[in-house]
């Protein structure tokens, strides 16, 4: 009773400092997502003639769709979950805190999806500056619409895979935690994958010297540099690979700590990056004047 004691304690300690970590590190963010997003949607509205006509605009419209409906319901949802659970309605709190859940993981699939499409899309930027003029292939609606497609598919089948897995784990070996500890760092090692290839887009950005040609193409490029360079210069990072490299029992908290915060901080660093790079951006945009022909008084 006593070491079941001690475990609880721990867990709850552990637990603590994983919250401070969330509000210290997140936090922040959280409250620039909430406070810029009206600023963001009019932004938005007013660079939307800038967007048209550019292959990126189905990337920039998802973008915007999600974070004007998902990351608002997401925010209401959270509030009303906490505010049922305070005042003791558990029915009504549980429900919140269900579409509460959902819409997270709708949110996890958003940002991995756009950090791979922003990498992919940047490295083919880097790849076609390195090319003669005739040889260039440029983007199309068709291309960007598939990629958004099929690495959206990527993610979801992904996690229900890893579902599956863990199913198939409780069920036949009653939740056996060393081999939960190994899907856990399967997908941990997956989502490093990620990180990996947008660090290489980040790299490739700062090597080109052309300028962007569409509001849409730098729009990309910036949330491409300020996501990557973001996430290089976190510690946690390293920490992950430490963790990863010298898998020790020693570190578990460490490694809690670092993973979870890691993935975490893209839900709100990723629509930061969207909403201010918008809101800062003024494009130049150049619209006709129609010619009016008037009878010739004689």
């Amino acid at each position: 009773m006593r070491e079941l004691q001690n475990l609880l304690a721990e867990e709850m300690a552990d637990t603590k400092k994983l919250i401070i970590t969330y509000v210290v590190t997140v936090g922040p963010l959280a409250i620039c997502l909430i406070c810029c997003m009206c600023s963001y949607l009019m932004a938005f509205t007013r660079n939307l003639k800038a967007h048209a006509g550019s292959p990126l605009l189905p990337l920039i419209v998802h973008s915007y769709r999600t974070l004007k409906f998902n990351y608002i319901s997401f925010s209401v949802f959270g509030i009303c979950a906490g505010i049922s659970m305070l005042i003791g309605n558990v029915f009504l709190g549980m429900f919140f805190l269900r579409t509460f859940g959902i819409l997270a993981w709708v949110i996890i699939w958003y940002v991995a999806m756009y950090q791979i499409v922003i990498s992919i899309i940047s490295i083919h930027r880097f790849i076609n500056s390195r090319q003669s003029p005739e040889l260039r292939g440029e983007l199309t609606l068709c291309n960007v619409y598939f990629l958004l497609f099929f690495v959206l598919l990527l993610m979801i089948f992904k996690d229900i895979g890893m579902l599956v897995w863990i199913v198939v784990i409780v069920v036949k070996n009653n939740i056996v935690m060393e081999k939960l500890h190994t899907v856990m760092m399967y997908y941990s090692m997956v989502y490093i994958s990620h990180q990996i290839l947008l660090f290489i887009a980040t790299f490739f950005q700062f090597c080109i010297s052309e300028a962007p040609k569409s509001h849409s193409e730098y729009c990309v490029v910036t949330h491409t540099k300020c996501i990557g360079l973001v996430k290089m210069s976190d510690r946690s990072f390293f920490q992950i690979l430490g963790a990863i490299c010298f898998a020790s029992y020693l570190l578990k908290f460490e490694t809690t700590i670092a993973s979870t915060l890691f993935f975490g901080i893209d839900v709100f660093l990723v629509p930061v990056v969207v909403q201010m790079t918008e809101i800062r951006t003024k494009p130049n945009v150049i619209t006709p004047t129609e010619i009016q022909k008037e009878p010739l008084k004689v």
